[in-house]
């Protein structure tokens, strides 16, 4: 495969990672918010905290994203790897409530927001690893 070409997927497989990832995140956050009553959340905490988390974290792996297609590398994988990071706040409702108290459906909404944002993180090490520059062999004087 040629390098245009190869980059070309990179950036496909990028941009259909961050989308499963905003995904899987609306799909928690809506719940969340709709029944917000119904998480185990700090007393400070309210929806409207809720919905301001995700409209800072998404806009960041967007930019990423952004960045990954001019070519801006390091902010790239920086901002991605920062949105990963931020997916991984949903497992926070178990600091507040153990895993069995919590029903199917937020379970399975929480951990499908952690477990996606973890596979794009994974794809992110492998792509920083595949594009990263080859250094010349040094001079054997």
């Amino acid at each position: 495969m040629n390098e245009p070409q190869s980059l070309e997927n990179h950036t496909s497989w990028l941009l259909a990672m961050l989308v499963a990832c905003i995904v899987t995140s609306i799909l928690h956050y809506v719940d969340n918010v709709l029944f917000f009553d119904q998480y185990p959340e700090p007393t400070w905490f309210n929806p409207s905290l809720v919905d301001i988390l995700w409209f800072v974290m998404t806009p960041l792996g967007i930019t990423g994203y952004i960045f990954w297609q001019q070519r801006r590398r390091s902010l790239a994988f920086g901002l991605l790897y920062l949105y990963v990071v931020m997916g991984q706040l949903t497992l926070g409702h178990y600091f507040y409530a153990p895993i069995w108290e919590l029903t199917w459906k937020m379970n399975g909404l929480i951990l499908l927001e952690s477990l996606t944002a973890l596979i794009f993180g994974a794809y992110l090490v492998w792509l920083q690893i595949q594009t990263a520059p080859t250094l010349p062999p040094a001079n054997s004087k």
